[in-house]
């Protein structure tokens, strides 16, 4: 197979969120369990026997949700609960949502009340990740959470089926990142929609099927390593709670750039890092939690965000850094400010793009990337 035929499962699956599920659970008899991104530990849900369906998108009427939220609340919010209020999402039987901003931690509440699934929890993030108490408070948050997975699926979750199931993930992740490696080296193999397309399927599709795709397309990749020419695209890194929508990866191509990193929920930060394989399974996912990729809602005292930023924007010797501004998002609204300065002080070119979910001008947001592409010295001739 050749590489658009392996990457189509990927795309068909982001066109009709939903329908690997449903085809999953005629063929399995199983359940789905939804979570909003991303720092729910999924390999709990898949180790339960349940699918874990990663909500990051979907056509929504946006209308549906006004009655219920105020309009300054941050559209990512307001989609899943609008895609939840027009039955798109009526194929899960359960959904977790990570307690991570003020909005999430009313947002399980007031989905029970209007729109409740069969099962519903929380996971609840410390706060100060700094603390020394923070590994045992987010293992007892894995606990709890695996007691109420394990309450739902009316039987124990296995030591051999989450260590399965982490094994899984981790490959799945090892593939994902070595993709996105031949990218940022040769992105005219693969381009950035593509690869965003891979980690956003992969969060949605059957994660056994994920991993036979994964390694075809990698193996696809790398015997094509080396044969042409790499490209002159300028380096571009991302930054922002969620890459939303994906069409702004096409108009950055369109002008010459290619994404070579960032730190977006359904991005880097999902593929990042693994879970260590040891005894205490729940303290190896409560381990990978505290040090993932910091984010607006979770920064680590010492690994604050903008100077990661910084420093992944050097090491992979970026020409310029996007922030994908997500509309009322409160924890973005504070560190917006600070990344900024921090990129001006490291003599890094950076421009803040505002998106929103569902409502996301792209005519706009062309015209601003262009303009930033022949700043920083990109070919912007595809962009007009």
């Amino acid at each position: 197979m050749n590489l658009s035929e392996l990457t189509a499962p990927f795309e068909k699956a982001l066109t009709e969120p939903g329908e690997q599920v449903r085809q999953w659970k005629a063929k399995q008899g199983g359940r789905a369990v939804g979570f909003l991104m991303t720092d729910v530990p999924e390999e709990l849900i898949h180790a339960a026997g349940f699918f874990p369906y990663g909500i990051a998108g979907g056509n929504a009427e946006m209308e549906a949700a006004d009655a219920h939220l105020q309009p300054w609340i941050c559209s990512y919010a307001r989609n899943c609960l609008a895609l939840a209020l027009g039955g798109k999402l009526d194929f899960l039987d359960g959904l977790i949502v990570p307690q991570n901003c003020d909005t999430t931690r009313m947002f399980s509440d007031l989905l029970n009340h209007i729109r409740p699934f069969p099962y519903m929890d929380i996971f609840r993030m410390p706060r100060q990740v700094g603390r020394s108490s923070a590994g045992s408070y987010l293992i007892g948050e894995m606990e709890r959470l695996k007691y109420g997975l394990e309450q739902y699926a009316g039987k124990p979750i296995d030591h051999s089926d989450l260590r399965s199931s982490i094994a899984l993930y981790n490959r799945n992740r090892e593939l994902l990142r070595r993709i996105a490696d031949i990218h940022a080296q040769n992105p005219n193999l693969i381009s950035s929609r593509d690869l965003y397309t891979l980690i956003n399927g992969s969060m949605i599709m059957p994660r056994e099927e994920v991993g036979e795709l994964l390694t075809a397309i990698r193996e696809v990749l790398e015997g094509l390593t080396g044969s042409g020419n790499a490209g002159n695209q300028v380096r571009l890194l991302l930054s922002g709670t969620l890459l939303e929508p994906l069409e702004i990866l096409d108009l950055i191509d369109q002008c010459g750039g290619t994404v070579i990193g960032d730190d977006f929920q359904n991005g880097f930060r999902y593929i990042e890092s693994d879970v260590a394989i040891k005894d205490d399974l729940l303290d190896a996912l409560a381990e990978r939690q505290l040090n993932r990729i910091p984010s607006s809602a979770f920064d680590i005292e010492h690994r604050q965000r903008r100077y990661y930023l910084t420093e992944v924007a050097e090491d992979k010797n970026a020409s310029g850094v996007i922030f994908l501004h997500l509309g009322f998002c409160e924890p973005e609204n504070f560190d917006s400010y600070d990344n900024l300065q921090a990129m001006k002080r490291a003599g890094i070119p950076a421009i803040r793009i505002e998106t929103q979910f569902g409502r996301s001008t792209l005519g706009q947001i062309r015209t601003r990337i262009q303009a930033f592409m022949e700043m920083v010295g990109g070919d912007d001739s595809g962009c007009r």
